[in-house]
């Protein structure tokens, strides 16, 4: 991920009004949604995004200098029923999520692309009802998580052939396992 704002967007950061706001993108198989902390639709990055209001909340985040793998979260209330079905009928689970950070102009448009301020996978979803209203809350977990997850994947014939079928480049592994190989003759 690139570590530069689009220089349309550090421009306005710099200018004495500014108009931020954040960008949500829940993939999943049945269609994409895209929110912004806004009203209305917008156009951005090429897509289109429906406008949150003040109904999603997006927790904060730091970046560590370690390789530690900090998440987020991000609350919905008052969505429609369309939406919170997709969202609780879909399986969600490592399914990607990324977070936008923009700015408007005084048009309310986009200034620029927005910049991509966090990518991760969605991992645990709640909803909570008071007979109101419901919110629902996405855990969004760092790709770097996945470093902290045990591999079982061994080099062998066998295991090499589970994953790629057909391909037996690793079928002389076992041969070589108890090998004298003399070097420097």
């Amino acid at each position: 991920m690139s570590r530069t704002l689009p220089e349309a967007l550090a421009t306005e950061f710099e200018a004495t009004e500014l108009k931020p706001f954040y960008a949500v993108e829940l993939l999943f198989d049945s269609g994409d949604l895209r929110f912004w902390t806004g009203y209305d639709e917008i156009e951005a990055n090429g897509e289109t995004w429906t406008g949150s209001g003040l109904v999603m909340s997006i927790s904060g985040t730091s970046e560590p200098s370690d390789l530690s793998a900090n998440g987020m979260t991000i609350t919905f209330s008052g969505l429609e029923s369309s939406i919170i079905a997709v969202l609780l009928g879909e399986n969600y689970r490592g399914r990607s999520a990324k977070i936008y950070l923009g700015a408007l102009d005084s048009l309310n448009q986009p200034v620029s692309d927005m910049y991509q301020i966090f990518a991760g996978r969605m991992d645990t979803m709640t909803l909570r009802e008071d007979g109101q209203s419901a919110m629902i809350s996405i855990s969004i977990e760092n790709v770097l998580i996945d470093l902290e997850r045990p591999r079982q994947i061994r080099l062998t014939n066998e295991d090499h052939l589970e994953r790629h079928s057909g391909d037996n480049s690793l079928s002389g592994v076992a041969a070589l396992q108890d090998r004298q190989i003399s070097w420097g003759r």
